[in-house]
């Protein structure tokens, strides 16, 4: 038989218990009672919100806040607890909606809330909440073309809010997707450059698609056309010094004409394409004039493509002497430098040896 102080202790045991279930019940009904809810995840100038549609009348509500940096964010702990500005409302009938916006900085804070509520029927409640709330800033990503090499397999990228994740499809000239990766960035810091590479997919790459999610659940995406097609061609003759195209140098132009329009058939069902024209003179004269002389043939050409019925957009530029077939001294007349280049490509050209520059220019 159990003696009366262990009886006395059991009947406590199950009195403090009796209090902390009725504590609990009265919470649980209290957050309902209010009908809380919450806009926990925002991005840009908005900030997030405490929700409210109470099932009874309210005379009024306070909530303070205290705040915590979130762990999550990329360090091994959140930063220390802060006061946050506290929140109010006046009276509110029952069923309506009412937002309390909770002003805080880009990031993932937790927060603990006091409530404490006067509602219609004379009831006085108190009680606390702990949530999250996560505001980034417009998610932007940050990619060139010179961040990507085919050779070997790799891009790298930038966003301005802490990733989450990222995804990486490749996809090769018959349209096929030839690799997938996925890639855990557990809350890599904005700004980090991120690297992502791919295997070896047996064929040539015709256009890349890139998914980054940060870790507020925003996402972007970008789709990336490396893939170009130089066009085999005859070299137009120009009179000396001139940018005009001779009539009897136009069925050149006609014969690679078609040559483009074979690759936009095979090619350009996949990714929309662009012809640039880059033109080059010989070293004979000045490196000034022979900029102009080479932009002002380049520019020729792509007019006359644009004219003879090429429906893509068009960009040209001229390189004059900066970027040589065949070294030769100045004032070397050399016909192997007097040429022009047409690439058929899905963004802008990266810059290389024979492209030096970017300075393309919309026909």
């Amino acid at each position: 038989m159990m003696g009366r102080t262990t009886i006395r202790k059991v009947v406590s045991w199950f009195a403090a218990l009796g209090i902390a279930l009725a504590s609990r019940a009265a919470l649980a009904g209290d957050e309902s009672r209010l009908g809380v809810r919450f806009q926990q995840i925002v991005s840009g100038d908005d900030h997030p919100s405490i929700l409210l549609e109470p099932r009874e009348g309210v005379v009024s509500l306070k909530i303070r806040l205290e705040r915590t940096e979130a762990a999550s964010q990329g360090s091994a702990a959140g930063g220390g607890s802060q006061s946050a500005p506290a929140l109010s409302s006046g009276a509110l009938a029952a069923g309506t909606h009412k937002a309390l916006t909770v002003t805080q900085p880009f990031g993932t804070f937790d927060y603990t809330a006091h409530f404490e509520t006067k509602f219609a029927n004379g009831d006085n409640s108190a009680f606390d909440m702990k949530f999250s709330l996560t505001r980034v800033d417009k998610l932007k990503l940050e990619l060139a073309a010179e961040d990507v090499n085919l050779e070997k397999r790799t891009l790298s990228f930038r966003i301005n809010n802490p990733a989450k994740s990222a995804t990486l499809e490749v996809y090769g000239k018959s349209g096929a997707k030839l690799a997938a990766v996925a890639k855990n960035l557990a809350g890599t810091p904005g700004g980090t450059a991120i690297a992502m590479s791919w295997t070896d997919p047996g064929e040539d790459v015709l256009y890349i698609e890139l998914k980054v999610t940060d870790v507020a659940g925003f996402w972007k995406g970008m789709r990336l056309s490396p893939f170009t097609v130089n066009i085999p061609h005859e070299e137009l003759e120009f009179e000396s010094g001139k940018s005009d195209i001779r009539p009897t140098e136009e069925p050149k132009l006609q014969k690679t004409l078609g040559l483009i329009k074979d690759a936009l058939e095979k090619y350009g069902k996949l990714i929309d394409m662009r012809l640039y024209v880059a033109g080059y003179t010989d070293t004979v004269g000045s490196k000034e004039s022979n900029r102009v002389l080479s932009a002002n043939r380049a520019r020729a050409i792509a007019g006359w493509y644009a004219k003879n019925g090429l429906r893509i957009p068009i960009f040209f530029q001229g390189f004059g002497e900066d970027a040589l077939a065949k070294p030769t001294p100045d004032e070397t007349a050399e016909q192997a430098n007097r040429r022009a280049l047409y690439i058929l490509a899905g963004q802008t050209p990266s810059t290389t040896t024979n492209l030096p520059k970017a300075n393309w220019a919309r026909h």
